[in-house]
């Protein structure tokens, strides 16, 4: 399994950002959430001091390969208290993915929760989905184990969801340590909101899906910081299959009931190609 710190420290090298991606992320290649995370912490290291993330909108070009990649951020708005980044992933001279992140010190203003945590257990009552399943044999690295997966109602087997395409679980990311990094620790919700839709999808279908539908793209609205707290309560939602395109949102929770994150994205149908 992977340290999320660790498979996005990026190395600078004479003021030009390096990282080779690591397969602990593959599903379908790298990860899209974890080279979007990889793009928000390149801003970060680009951003002034004190400065959080506040936005984050990524475009997926291309499949990264899991070697080396120069991140080229290019501060394009350097405002007195908000910045706008373009952050693109290159590897092999072609770039493969593209975003903008928007930046900010402001922490004065208007303080309103209106959006209540859904009324789920808690993570502490409910079993893994280590426990839940057997034992898994393929000695290959895997996405999930970078996860500890905690679900309110398991699904087993091809069995639609009477609720929809609608997926709520809690996450806590395995040996995790922002150490005061606080895009680092927004790159937790920025994952998860990646990789849920698909998963929210598949809850209303009974039956294996003939097609994958990958990520054409993530936005992501950071409203906290996670902070300390390991536990993320994920709420997705895949409500919308249509014209070859299926969207899904979600929003993260702290398991003291904060809104952490909102956002969303737009998944491609493609056809399974057997052979």
């Amino acid at each position: 399994m992977g340290k999320l710190q660790d498979d996005i420290a990026l190395a600078d090298r004479n003021g030009r950002l390096f990282v080779t991606l690591s397969r602990d992320w593959e599903i379908w290649g790298p990860s899209g959430g974890y080279v979007a995370a990889l793009a928000l912490r390149a801003a970060g290291m680009r951003a002034p001091a004190g400065h959080r993330p506040a936005t984050i909108s990524v475009q997926y070009l291309s499949v990264a390969k899991f070697e080396e990649v120069e991140a080229v951020v290019e501060p394009v708005k350097q405002g007195r208290s908000a910045w706008c980044l373009n952050v693109a992933l290159v590897q092999g001279g072609k770039r493969f993915l593209q975003a903008q992140v928007w930046t900010t010190d402001r922490s004065e203003g208007p303080t309103t929760h209106e959006l209540k945590m859904p009324e789920v257990p808690s993570h502490a009552g409910l079993k893994s989905w280590a426990e839940l399943q057997p034992p898994r044999t393929d000695p290959r690295r895997f996405f999930w184990d970078n996860f500890e997966g905690r679900p309110i109602t398991p699904r087993q087997g091809w069995v639609a969801d009477p609720r929809g395409a609608v997926l709520q679980e809690w996450y806590r990311y395995v040996d995790f340590d922002s150490d005061g990094d606080v895009f680092l620790d927004c790159a937790r919700p920025l994952i998860l909101i990646d990789t849920l839709q698909w998963p929210a999808h598949n809850r209303s279908l009974s039956a294996q899906p003939s097609y994958i539908a990958p990520s054409l793209d993530v936005s992501v609205w950071f409203h906290q910081p996670p902070g300390a707290g390991e536990w993320l309560l994920a709420d997705a939602h895949a409500a919308t299959a249509d014209n070859g395109l299926i969207h899904g949102s979600a929003r993260l929770w702290s398991a003291d009931g904060r809104l952490l994150a909102t956002g969303g994205s737009n998944m491609l149908v493609t056809p399974v190609r057997n052979g």
